[in-house]
């Protein structure tokens, strides 16, 4: 799901508040703000991440900002567009870690939000479910929609309820 177009919004969330919620990681795969990530290992201060699976224990939420960087003598710059902030693996990232109560927005979810009551990991990302039944669940509070330019893109907005 890293090749999604999401946007990831922190409406209220508890690592707002809390400095020791908030990690330094780094991961094999291309990753985005909001993408979920199980924590692995802690190497040198800096965590190993990786998709989650159904057997994850300890989750963590990528929140980042873009880093303008030279590779090759080639600038790579900044995009005003937030669904094209990509972190290529083996880019360390900040993430936090999720707690019971906190609020999110998110623009790209798979699957049918038809019945659904909850946002659920699916792989790095989002899909709608009719159950809290994994792990780390969000449950879908309404809608909403952010702005981007002249486009307003719509939002799923939920709050954690198990982790």
């Amino acid at each position: 799901m890293a090749e999604s177009k999401n946007i990831f919004l922190k409406r209220q969330v508890a690592a707002d508040n809390i400095d020791s919620l908030n990690k330094t990681g780094v991961a094999e795969i291309k990753l985005r703000n909001g993408d979920m990530v199980a924590i692995g290992q802690k190497e040198k201060g800096i965590y190993k991440l990786s998709a989650p699976t159904g057997t994850t224990k300890r989750f963590g939420v990528v929140y980042n900002a873009d880093v303008v960087t030279e590779g090759d003598g080639k600038y790579r710059g900044l995009s005003d567009d937030p669904r094209d902030l990509v972190f290529e693996a083996g880019t360390v990232v900040n993430f936090y870690i999720p707690k019971i109560e906190d609020e999110v927005a998110v623009t790209e979810v798979s699957g049918t939000e038809t019945g659904a009551t909850h946002l659920v990991a699916d792989g790095v990302g989002y899909k709608y479910a009719t159950a809290a039944g994994t792990s780390i669940a969000y449950e879908i509070e309404g809608v909403g929609f952010v702005s981007v330019g002249n486009e307003r893109i719509p939002t799923v907005k939920a709050v954690c309820v198990n982790v």
